[in-house]
């Protein structure tokens, strides 16, 4: 910008008074009043515009239909917070379950080393004072009679179910 007077038009700031300048090329349009439209009169403000009444039906359904949106509301606010303090107890109780299933890996694997059969062994000739089986050890019992019970209380009768199964046995033990 090299000059101020370049960079503004300074004709909006002329004075309104000031004479119209006139081009000759413009040749004055007369006004038309045939597209004018008039108004309505205006009403007198002294007398206030009476309100509506609004039944008391209305205004019982309308407090009605804003407690049910009211409390949807509530109920789904109260719910999602349920709903969080469940997912924070159930990742909870799934970390607790890792490191009980880390545990019961490591005492698993710890019960093995200590519990492996040369440590058994070990222990059973050491401490113990045993030893692995010998011939002379083992004794042998032979059975030359077979067993034999005695009924302490006698049944009166047998029923025919029992006399029958009872003939089967003697027929099948010959």
């Amino acid at each position: 910008m090299a000059y101020q007077s370049e960079a503004y038009d300074f004709s909006l700031f002329e004075e309104r008074n000031a004479a119209p300048v006139l081009d000759p090329q413009i040749e004055e349009q007369p006004q038309r009043r045939d597209k004018v439209v008039e108004l309505p009169e205006r009403q007198p403000q002294g007398e206030p515009k009476k309100q509506p009444k609004h039944s008391p039906f209305k205004r019982i359904a309308g407090a009605l239909c804003f407690s049910l949106l009211f409390l949807t509301g509530i109920t789904a606010v109260y719910s999602e917070v349920q709903l969080t303090e469940l997912t924070e107890k159930m990742n909870e109780m799934q970390g607790d379950l890792s490191e009980a299933q880390s545990l019961e890996i490591q005492l698993n694997m710890q019960a093995a080393q200590r519990m492996s059969d040369a440590q058994v062994e070990d222990y059973a000739v050491q401490q113990l004072g045993m030893g692995k089986l010998a011939g002379s050890q083992v004794v042998y019992m032979h059975v030359a009679r077979q067993d034999k019970g005695t009924v302490v209380q006698e049944i009166a009768e047998a029923s025919w179910l029992d006399k029958l199964l009872e003939t089967l046995r003697g027929w099948l033990a010959r």
